[in-house]
């Protein structure tokens, strides 16, 4: 009832994960990149070494280039037209210097150029970014752009992963999203719950995805078996008292193909419900006809289930693969009506009398039939009166959480 086509997986997919498409959080993925793309090569510039005293170095031969120009303009230094003077050193070298100006200078050079150091020194530490950038040695810088190429293209490649369909499923099942709802089935005559279908419903983001716009991308990629162990861990923990204390009760799982062709589920399953305590034909298996693809591998393992006191039911029966025969040969406990054929019912559509002759079929191979989706009180009236035993439904109840479920079943207890 749960599962939709293998076709239809696609486009599920595309109508599920919305979030990557979003602006503001491709804008956020978007900026993490240039963060790291730009940070290694401004880390560089900050902290290459030797650059302190390349700066250092710049603003000395600045204030000295600055002090020639100030004693040529003053005429304290009169240059001879055919002087050529490359450097500062050079300018010292040939022209003394004027009395006014020694007069200003210390009188031992030497501390005067220490000084003249250590202030440097201390101010180059407070350089501006440009002034680094000018005395970075190009090797650095480009390996800071290099470094954060690659560690930006890391990065969006692991939030790509992260923020796509698979990526938040893959997160889901390892942070336990997955939550149950129970959906009572009744006897058709009584009116009473006898059991429950249990679905998953994933919560993300504060809202809840249906399992078909998330289960065709969670068996397409393996995840379907953690999915489905939690949907059973969950069972046991909101239900395993409730149904230790009323033994007529049962709760119908979803398997999937995997779990249909190898005893993996089973073998999970047996030693956990004896230690909660719980009769093995209270916890039922649902496998659609996809699951019936391997005839033989499925044949077996439902022989299994059922020789282990676990009655199998064909959910969405007419919907997928299996014919008559299998279903001679698969021996089956019950067969479920896919809620299109019982919308159908009492109309004038040509498909109207298909769950009729599903449940003829059925009674022919005495088995029982659970007909999905009753939503009108005629629906019930017709499929009761053709043979249908059970049903389920927004007629009864629509999917409920296990506190919920335990008070429906209590009403239904307390007018018997």
């Amino acid at each position: 009832m749960q599962r939709a086509s293998g076709a239809k997986a696609s486009h599920h997919e595309k109508r599920t994960m919305i979030t990557f498409r979003h602006s503001g959080r491709v804008a956020f993925l978007a900026s993490i990149v240039l963060i790291a793309a730009l940070l290694p090569g401004v880390l560089c510039v900050l902290f290459a070494p030797g650059v302190n005293e390349r700066v250092a170095a710049a603003r000395e031969a600045a204030v000295l280039e600055r002090y020639v120009v100030r004693m040529v303009d003053t005429g304290a230094i009169r240059l001879m037209a055919n002087t050529s003077v490359a450097t500062p050193s050079r300018l010292f070298a040939h022209f003394p210097t004027p009395t006014f100006a020694a007069t200003a200078m210390p009188p031992n050079p030497d501390t005067a150029r220490r000084g003249f150091d250590s202030s440097n020194a201390a101010s180059a530490s407070d350089a501006t970014f440009t002034e680094r950038l000018r005395a970075l040695p190009w090797t650095w810088l480009f390996a800071g752009v290099a470094s954060g190429l690659t560690l930006s293209a890391w990065l969006g490649l692991s939030m790509v992963r992260r923020l796509s369909p698979l990526g938040q499923l893959s997160d889901a099942v390892r942070r336990h999203q997955f939550i149950v709802a129970y959906q009572p089935i009744v006897d058709l005559t009584t009116r009473r719950c006898i059991g429950a279908e249990a679905l998953v419903r994933w919560k993300h983001q504060n809202r809840i995805v249906r399992p078909d716009h998330f289960i065709p991308l969670a068996e397409h990629r393996g995840l379907i078996q953690a999915i489905t162990d939690q949907v059973f861990d969950t069972i046991l923990l909101e239900l395993g008292e409730f149904l230790q204390r009323y033994r007529e009760l049962y709760v119908s799982i979803n398997l999937s193909a995997p779990d249909l062709t190898s005893r993996r589920f089973l073998e999970r399953l047996t030693p956990a419900i004896a230690a909660a305590k719980i009769a093995p034909q209270q916890i039922r298996i649902e496998a659609t006809e996809r699951c019936f693809l391997d005839a033989d591998a499925a044949k077996e393992v439902i022989q299994a289930f059922r020789d282990a006191g676990h009655p199998v039911y064909i959910d969405d029966f007419g919907t997928g693969y299996s014919s008559l025969s299998h279903l001679q040969n698969f021996q089956v406990d019950a067969l479920k009506i896919d809620k299109s054929f019982v919308d159908t019912v009492d109309q004038d559509a040509a498909s109207s009398s298909v769950a009729s002759h599903i449940i003829d079929m059925a009674l022919t191979l005495h088995v029982q039939v659970v007909a999905e989706g009753i939503e009108r009180e005629e629906q019930a009236c017709y499929l009761r009166t053709r043979g249908a035993q059970f049903g389920q439904g927004w007629l009864f109840s629509a999917p409920l959480t296990a506190p919920d479920f335990i008070r429906y079943v209590g009403r239904g207890l307390a007018t018997v």
